[in-house]
C-alpha cells in the first residue's frame, strides 16, 4: 500500500477539469491520513495565481480548493523557472505556497511512494 502521494499539477485552471481534479485527489489523500505533497508546474503555476476569478467563469476555485490543503498540512510548492517563464512574479500568488527551484521536484519524487500528474 502507498505511504505517501506527491500530485502534480501541470494544467492551468478552469476550461479543463485536470487541476481542479488533482487539487481534489490530494485533498482526499491527506484527509484520509497519506502524506501528500502537491507541485504546481509548467502551466499548473496559473493555479497559484491570487488574481482568480472563479465565478466570471461559473467554475469551482482553484485557490479555494488549493487553500483547503493547509488544513491538513498538505504543502503546496510552485515551480520558480516555470513562473519565471510566464512573467509570473511571487508577489502575484497567493499566500501559503512554497515556491521552489526546478531541481527540489526530484527530490520530491523520491520522497514519495505515488507520483500522479494531472
Amino acid at each position: 500500500m502507498a505511504e505517501s502521494t506527491l500530485v502534480l499539477v501541470m494544467r492551468s485552471p478552469y476550461g479543463l477539469e485536470e487541476a481542479f481534479a488533482g487539487l481534489r485527489l490530494a485533498l482526499a489523500m491527506a484527509v484520509n491520513g497519506m502524506k501528500t505533497s502537491v507541485v504546481l508546474a509548467e502551466d499548473g503555476v496559473y493555479n497559484a495565481l491570487a488574481s482568480q476569478k472563479a465565478e466570471a467563469v461559473k467554475m469551482p476555485s482553484n485557490m479555494d480548493a488549493t487553500k483547503e490543503l493547509y488544513d491538513f498540512d498538505v504543502p503546496v510548492y510552485v515551480v520558480k523557472e516555470d513562473l519565471d517563464e510566464r512573467g509570473i512574479s511571487e508577489s502575484m500568488l497567493f499566500e501559503g505556497l512554497k515556491v521552489v527551484p526546478a531541481s527540489k521536484i526530484k527530490e520530491l519524487v523520491e520522497e514519495h511512494s505515488v507520483v500522479t500528474s494531472f
